[in-house]
């Protein structure tokens, strides 16, 4: 199905999700040279992305709670002017406990994921979801091409630079959202109530889903999180050729999001295709043990971008498709609680691995994987 027959309203949901994980990936190949500047730890550096992550946990089932009641629209612009604030916080910022102040602004924002994803879910036909969260996931993607380059780019001007430039497309996506999206979604409901959200979550197709997305996001952010330190330790690689690498991730899992997910969903579905994602990833996370050098390491990155491509959309795809419609805000607000639980926990234990042994940095993301592709090879699963 052509990016041009999906609803025209979609396309800023896939902006403001642009904008918020540019500023994520503006900071990631920044991470070392910030601790370096203020005389932090490894630990520390693993900190400033789990900090935003668990301030995201807390906020995410709020957001998409009131966005069933308010509408999809008031809550992004309010998670938004959060966002913004706490860019305007970390390009100013002249200490450490500024930028960490700074992270927990974005984090409260950051937790409004989920809403989007919910929107998109609102106005896309079940036919087109497949591809619209695709291309949702490709905007990820993108994030991963542009950000690194510009980070290893703007850097040069100063190290709070790039955020200022993350705040100046911030402030651009409040007014496009204001402009651009509607009001109110066909979905929208103002009687819903937190036992119905919980109810719904702990349903155990949906639970299912849920426990799948924490494993595939715990695996993918752990290593993530600590690509930079990573490199550094165990091949020494400068600034510029980690966010070339990263950079080159995102393009790849951008094409294979864009045209591989859906004619694999339409020939084998979703459930096997997330499962084909999973197994891809474990072999990477496998080989990345016996990298010794760039193009190794290259050549395993592009294995594992191509294997998160194909996990992303197809999970998002089953849960809106399994969360009943008054309740969907909450169920993806739960997913995004979900989310960011991992993200508190993987970026924390990632860094205290790289530091004691750089080469196991795979170890762990491979059993949850794998613990995932067995949940998801359970009899009653479907998904």
């Amino acid at each position: 199905m052509p990016l041009i027959q999906l609803p025209r309203s979609v396309l800023p949901i896939y902006l403001t999700t642009f904008v918020d994980m540019l500023g994520y990936t503006l900071l990631i190949p920044l991470l070392p040279a910030i601790a370096k500047v203020y005389g932090a730890h490894d630990w520390l550096v693993g900190m400033l992305l789990s900090i935003p992550a668990a301030f995201a946990t807390a906020a995410a089932p709020v957001w998409g709670k009131l966005s069933d009641r308010m509408g999809r629209k008031t809550v992004l612009l309010t998670a938004q002017a959060f966002t913004l604030t706490g860019y305007i916080v970390l390009a100013s910022a002249r200490s450490l406990s500024g930028i960490f102040i700074s992270r927990l602004v974005t984090g409260i924002g950051a937790g409004s994921i989920g809403t989007a994803q919910s929107y998109i879910a609102d106005v896309t036909e079940p036919h087109e979801r497949n591809r619209a969260y695709a291309i949702f996931g490709a905007v990820f993607g993108a994030s991963f091409i542009i950000g690194p380059v510009a980070a290893g780019l703007l850097q040069h001007a100063g190290l709070q630079f790039p955020f200022y430039v993350a705040a100046a497309l911030e402030a651009l996506n409040i007014g496009l959202t204001i402009w651009l999206l509607p009001r109110f979604t066909r979905t929208q409901r103002r009687t819903t109530s937190i036992e119905h959200s919980i109810n719904a979550a702990l349903q155990p197709q949906i639970r299912r889903v849920l426990v799948r997305q924490f494993l595939f996001v715990f695996a993918v952010v752990y290593l993530l999180a600590d690509f930079a330190l990573f490199l550094d330790h165990q091949l020494h690689l400068q600034l510029a050729t980690v966010s070339w690498l990263l950079a080159s991730a995102g393009i790849v899992g951008a094409i294979a999001m864009i045209f591989g997910v859906t004619p694999l969903t339409r020939r084998f579905g979703d459930r096997w295709v997330a499962q084909l994602g999973l197994l891809l990833l474990f072999i990477a996370y496998c080989l990345i043990y016996f990298v010794r050098d760039v193009w190794w390491f290259a050549a395993v990155l592009l294995l594992w971008a191509s294997g998160a491509a194909l996990v992303e959309p197809t999970l998002m795809a089953l849960l809106s498709r399994r969360a009943p419609e008054s309740e969907r805000g909450a169920v993806m607000g739960v997913s995004d609680a979900v989310a960011s639980a991992a993200l508190i926990l993987a970026p924390a234990v990632g860094t205290a691995i790289v530091g004691a042994n750089a080469r196991l940095i795979g170890a762990l993301p491979a059993i949850a994987v794998a613990a995932a592709w067995f949940t998801g090879r359970a009899p009653k699963a479907r998904s």
